[in-house]
């Protein structure tokens, strides 16, 4: 699917690039539009659903169906799973319960684990930063993670699993951005063992009731988009377990931007110092792009940065984008597995 990163791109350019004019703002909003029919008709996806915050004002642009078989079209408060874009929300709350705690994201996790997986002294070396940029050295998924069900390979993966994982493992950092799903399930598993609470309710602690959104986990079933893994082959809402926070979450169009809103503009001091720790550069990628603290970032001459993240489940496809200090963010779902990511990535974001 090509063209979705083509939805992205054009998404990228008109709301981000300060060199665009205003007056052709419109022909380029109406180009996203005839792009998500284009992609739509093409690939004969289900569904397309993108938000847009310009300037203050919120615009959304669907095609298709967020449910073919009810013939329901995407809307603002449709709930569907971000995929990987949940891991900068456990960068964000790993970074305030840090903080909190008077703990450096540069010191060692090891001291936060239990006893008998600190007896592996390979896991010295892996520290918070570590985990959310992706260099601790830790593989992509742990080689103990058995898919009972393949629609749901996360579901049977718990805490004995990924502590059984961690007794023995060896990782393999060498200062580059590996990208590391079991990393940032192990992040959002320290947040919840240093703050004695669920990750779920450090997530509605620090983010959800803060920036004023919605909880998914109530959201109407009315309003639930279905997922496809391929046309005609509708696949279920994954449990992640354990590694709920690598990409776990479900969100609406309209709480995603509201949560990229305060991404650009933090509405308090706290929430901008935890932002500012987020987006600041730890390590280049390519001259063009590198990783902060759970978000990406592509830097391009004469432009302001942008932040992103990607993600995939075996239902949805997502992007998320915003630009600091500027009222700049875009928001893309498909509710469709995007093949090109293949299975063994188990349709979670890359860098």
């Amino acid at each position: 699917m090509k063209k979705t990163w083509l939805i992205c791109s054009l998404c990228c350019v008109v709301f981000f690039n300060s060199s665009v004019a205003q007056t052709g703002i419109q022909k380029q909003v109406d180009s996203i539009q005839y792009l998500a029919d284009s992609l739509y008709s093409k690939e004969k996806l289900p569904g397309i659903f993108i938000g847009i915050l310009n300037n203050g004002k919120r615009s959304f642009y669907q095609a298709g169906f967020a449910d073919p078989d009810r013939q329901m079209p995407f809307d603002s408060s449709t709930t569907f799973e971000i995929g990987s874009i949940t891991k900068t929300f456990t960068a964000y709350v790993l970074t305030a319960v840090l903080m909190e705690n008077n703990i450096s994201e540069t010191g060692p996790v090891i001291n936060y684990l239990p006893d008998s997986v600190r007896q592996n002294q390979h896991l010295s070396s892996i520290s918070f930063l570590s985990l959310m940029n992706h260099t601790s050295g830790l593989p992509r998924l742990p080689d103990n993670l058995k898919m009972v069900n393949i629609r749901q390979p996360y579901e049977t993966y718990g805490a004995n699993e990924l502590y059984t994982y961690l007794k023995s493992c060896t990782p393999k950092p060498d200062g580059k951005s590996i990208y590391s799903n079991l990393g940032a399930g192990l992040a959002g598993v320290l947040a919840e063992r240093i703050s004695g609470k669920s990750f779920a309710t450090l997530a509605d602690q620090y983010i959800l009731q803060p920036f004023k959104m919605g909880n998914p986990a109530k959201a109407l079933t009315q309003h639930k988009s279905q997922g496809y893994f391929a046309a005609n082959d509708k696949t279920p809402y994954w449990n992640m377990n354990i590694l709920a926070p690598a990409g776990g979450l479900t969100s609406t169009g309209n709480d995603m931007l509201t949560y990229l809103e305060n991404m650009c503009f933090p509405k308090t001091g706290k929430s901008k110092a935890i932002i500012n720790k987020l987006t600041a550069q730890t390590v280049a990628i390519t001259p063009r792009v590198a990783v902060g603290l759970g978000w990406h970032i592509i830097n391009e001459k004469d432009q302001p940065p942008i932040y992103w993240h990607n993600g995939g489940t075996y239902g949805f496809s997502t992007f998320a984008a915003f630009v600091k200090d500027k009222s700049k963010a875009v928001i893309v779902v498909i509710n469709q597995f995007n093949k090109k990511w293949g299975r063994r990535r188990a349709g979670h974001s890359d860098h």
